[in-house]
């Protein structure tokens, strides 16, 4: 009895490590992926839509009426003093603007 005992015992610590090295592990993987979406974040020009309004202000005179994250980048569309509305594109890799 003693000896089954022992072995149930030995079996649930075994269980016990193999589940915590599986949790480090995946932490490993996370802090991984973590550090790779900071350094992606670095080598973007434009980090958020506040940036990429300041950059198609610079181009385009008017009113923004919406910015849009899309894919690459920004979508932002703008009403000019002449009342014609416009997309604006603002690559966030490279910081480059073009008129949609």
């Amino acid at each position: 009895m003693k000896f089954g005992l022992t072995l149930a015992l030995i079996a649930c610590l075994f269980a016990s490590f193999g589940s915590t090295a599986g949790n480090d592990r995946r932490d490993d993987r996370n802090q991984s992926r973590n550090q790779e979406a900071k350094n992606e974040q670095r080598r973007l020009v434009v980090n958020n839509p506040d940036q990429a309004v300041a950059i198609a202000q610079r181009q385009f005179q008017g009113k923004v009426l919406s910015v849009q994250s899309s894919g690459a980048g920004y979508r932002i569309k703008i009403l000019n003093n002449d009342g014609q509305v416009f997309s604006v594109s603002v690559d966030a890799a490279t910081g480059r603007v073009s008129r949609k």
